[in-house]
């Protein structure tokens, strides 16, 4: 038992460890450093033109917050991807090199005692620093800023500025961690009502004929079929030109015969829609051709029985940002044959066809 118990914390202990190795990895200013040298790889290529030899002149930073390594190594890094990314000769003037004493300063008039901890003796004297760049032919000057902050991590700001005239000629920052701001999908038109008309044939409507010895007899009856459909959708992609939405509402089966029937459906389906033009429309903010599929179930009400699957491909053009057309073309997968509440059975045509008048809200 002690073993299994000595085990278990030796395998709980040793996961622990791994844990702390790997966040301390990911926290570590080598690795953010490489994260943030990724991203000059596409910063450094509007460096301006006219300037081809560099100098790291001054590093901001909290002495409590880096060590003196951990700044070194930020430093060659950023004068290494100056010179593979951007081409740029950078140069090391020993003049510009941090130093930790004091100096002292004078002429036949005054006297200055400069604190000059963690910086060169050039950046605290302008007109040693115009020196140097003079001397080593220096047209540009690099100040960086660092930071580290919870959860951005390494923060690396880059300035450069004309050595001559002070003009910040180029400026950059790079997070390790960036936050990504996630783009809100906008939605669009959410809501469709369609209304129109289409037209459906029946093969045979079967009625119980007593002159004819009980014989049933058969009567083609072509029927219009009225449609109001309300359609709810949500898109697919950031460019909005696939949706997916719910479907339902009436439709009225009319023959042509008022004397024959009428029949009313509620259908409840499914609908797809798919952009054909390659761009959006600005002036209707929307796609002017659009494919879709229907699919959906069609209940008889009243005593009607039997129900109708169907799908219906069409195609919609968008004419303005609320108005449209569509065309369809109506499937009967299933159920092509109801029964009225007289026992008739009327069987329809698998193939329909008819168009809808489009409200996009």
């Amino acid at each position: 038992m002690k073993r299994v118990v000595l085990f278990s914390f030796l395998i709980l202990t040793f996961g622990l460890v791994e844990n702390l190795q790997a966040q301390s990895h990911e926290e570590g200013v080598p690795y953010q450093m490489g994260l943030i040298t990724l991203q000059m790889v596409d910063q450094l290529n509007d460096i301006p033109a006219n300037v081809r030899r560099v100098a790291v002149y001054k590093m901001n930073y909290n002495a409590m917050r880096f060590t003196v390594q951990e700044v070194e190594f930020i430093r060659s890094e950023i004068e290494s991807s100056l010179r593979t990314y951007a081409g740029i000769t950078v140069l090391s003037p020993p003049e510009l090199e941090p130093n930790d004493k004091m100096k002292i300063m004078g002429n036949d008039s005054t006297l200055q005692i400069l604190n000059i901890q963690g910086r060169s003796l050039a950046d605290v004297s302008p007109e040693f620093l115009a020196e140097v760049t003079e001397k080593y032919g220096v047209n540009g000057l690099i100040e960086v800023g660092l930071q580290r902050r919870n959860p951005d991590g390494l923060i690396l700001s880059v300035r450069m500025m004309n050595p001559r005239s002070r003009e910040i000629v180029w400026a950059k920052s790079f997070i390790a961690n960036p936050f990504e701001v996630v783009e809100q999908v906008d939605k669009g038109q959410t809501l469709i009502l369609a209304f129109g008309a289409g037209s459906m044939q029946t093969d045979s409507k079967f009625r119980a004929d007593t002159s004819f010895a009980n014989q049933d007899t058969s009567i083609t009856t072509p029927v219009l079929n009225y449609a109001a459909n309300f359609t709810y959708r949500q898109p697919l992609n950031r460019e909005n030109s696939a949706y997916i939405g719910f479907t339902g509402g009436v439709n009225i089966l009319r023959a042509r015969r008022a004397d024959e029937f009428n029949l009313f459906l509620l259908n409840f389906g499914l609908t797809y829609y798919q952009a054909l033009s390659p761009e959006k429309n600005e002036d209707i903010d929307s796609y002017r051709m659009v494919v879709y599929l229907n699919t959906s179930v069609q209940l008889p009400l009243s005593n009607t029985k039997g129900e109708m699957f169907t799908a219906r491909p069409g195609i919609m053009f968008n004419m303005s940002k609320n108005l449209g057309l569509s065309f369809y073309t109506s499937l009967i997968l299933s159920g092509e044959e109801l029964r009225l509440s007289n026992n008739d059975r009327i069987t329809y045509n698998k193939v329909g066809y008819g168009v809808h008048a489009v409200v996009r809200f």
